[in-house]
Parts: C-alpha cells; structure tokens; sequence
C-alpha cells in the first residue's frame, strides 16, 4: 500500500489535476507521505515541490481517505488522503515546478485523462442532481416556504424560512432567498443581512452576513447544500457587487457545516455569541 496526501481543488465539476513527467493520467497534487511525517506537512512540502506555493499547514481541511489502483505502478494500491485549503489562490497564475509537465481543469466525466485513484475519490462523492438556481424571495414564492420542511434538530441552529421573511418585512437589510433545484422544486432557504446584520462580525460596510441556512430535509444527500455555497459568490457578484467578503456563523457543536465551510474556502475568524448560543464565525473574500 502506497500512502499519499494531495491538495483537492475543485470548481463546480471541475478537478484542477496535474500531470508528472508527461504521464498519460492526471493526478491531484500531492505525493507520498515521507517517514515521521504528517499528513499535513506532506501536503505543506508536495504542494511547495510541485506547484512552487508555500500553504500553511493550518489552512488544510481533510475531507476523505480513499484507497484505489495506483498509477503508474502496477499491481498495486494507493491509500489517498484527500484535503483543501481555506486559502483563495488564483490558480491560474501558478506555475509548477519543473517536474509537473502540466496542470489542467479537467472534468469529471472525462475519465479517460484521470488516474484510477482519483476516480475511486471521484466515485465516492455524493450525487450531485442538476443545477440549482437561486432567486430572491418576493411574495409569489410564499407557497414554495409554506411546504418547506425542516427538523426539529434544525430548529436548535435556525429559525424558519417563514420567520425569517417575517424578519425581512420589519428590516430592509434582511434579504430572504430561495433555491431551486431543476425540476424547480424550493429546496434550500438563507438570508443575506448587510448593515447592522453583519456589523457584529466585521467592520467593513461592503460585508454582508449570510445567516439561516437550511435545505428542505426531503432533499438531503443530494448535494444541494454545497451547490449553494459554491455557488454563493457569483450570486453576490450579480445581486450584491459592492460586497466584497462573506461573514457567517455556525455552532461550535455543529461539525458537519463547519467542515462543509472549511471545503468552501471560509476562514476561522473567531468566536462569538448569536442569540445566546456558543459560535464560530467565518469569513470569506469575493
């Protein structure tokens, strides 16, 4: 068993993948974890061997441990342990080392230019089904929120879609939004709040606080959750382009957002308080 580390970067259905020495396949960044060595400073040194950048260890966020075909070595398998960094790199200023003969974005379904190992890694991943859009709420969509349903486990970390469009019509800094998926079926529900919503968190008046988050729970497992917040940005971009960061909150006894975040480049920025509850707030640049 070959035990290795490597760097998932990942945009949409896209896996920013290298290539060694004008091998055939594809790989993530990354490479064999040297004796008395870490996962993450194996990464911390592949990363730096291969694409010339010098990551901290702290930005590193595991995701998963995969075992699959190794490549190129025959007859033999690969342990891989998957992670992302928390750092936004401009991927296509990067210039690798000498060694990686080239580096592209690659997407999944093009399996015949990716190496077994990061197939298996690509095979575990959660089914993602179709699109998503998102929309602002306005008063034609209250049926969609009246049939939205969420748990009472829910309930511990956020209020309702309907008590927080109630919220909205008291605030005008408050801006519900739904999502949809592409049978156009309401799965997902957040609010944006700029102004006295984010200044808690940050000073910068160009933030804004992306707060009540939740995705209906007859439509979990398919990946919803993470569309949203990969697709978060580019919404901000069109509907909100004076903001330039992302505050949020999440429970410290909430693991699964906290890792689901982390994946999506959001930074640890500190603690605080929300509504008498123990948080961690998070931060991102646009």
């Amino acid at each position: 068993m070959i035990k290795c580390v490597c760097l998932v970067v990942e945009s949409n259905d896209y896996l920013l993948l290298v290539q060694a020495r004008n091998r055939e396949k594809y790989y993530f960044a990354g490479g064999k974890i040297d004796a008395n060595e870490s996962h993450r400073e194996a990464l911390k040194r592949e990363v730096q061997e291969e694409l010339q950048i010098d990551l901290p260890e702290s930005s590193f966020v595991y995701l998963q441990t995969v075992v699959g075909e190794a490549y190129p070595q025959k007859n033999m398998q690969t342990e891989l342990n998957c992670y992302c960094t928390t750092i936004n790199i401009n991927w296509d200023s990067i210039v690798p080392a000498q060694e990686i003969t080239d580096m592209q974005w690659i997407h999944k379904s093009e399996r015949h230019k990716i190496a077994p190992a990061v197939l298996t890694w690509i095979d575990a991943q959660p089914k993602q089904y179709g699109t998503i859009n998102i929309v602002p709420y306005e008063d034609a969509l209250i049926s969609d929120i009246k049939q939205f349903n969420i748990t009472e486990e829910d309930r511990k970390f956020t209020k309702t879609p309907e008590e927080n469009i109630d919220l909205a019509t008291k605030d005008e800094e408050r801006h519900p939004t739904l999502v949809y998926n592409g049978d156009k079926e309401c799965v997902g529900f957040f609010t944006l709040h700029k102004g006295q919503g984010v200044a808690p968190y940050a000073n910068n008046k160009s933030a804004i606080f992306f707060r009540s988050f939740s995705i209906d729970s007859n439509y979990r497992g398919y990946g919803y959750g993470k569309q949203v917040i990969q697709s978060l940005p580019n919404y901000l971009r069109q509907y909100f382009p004076d903001v330039n960061e992302i505050y949020l909150t999440v429970n410290t006894d909430n693991e699964i957002a906290q890792k689901l975040y982390q994946q999506c480049c959001y930074q640890n920025v500190g603690t605080s308080q929300l509504e008498g509850r123990p948080v961690y707030v998070l931060k991102r640049d646009l």
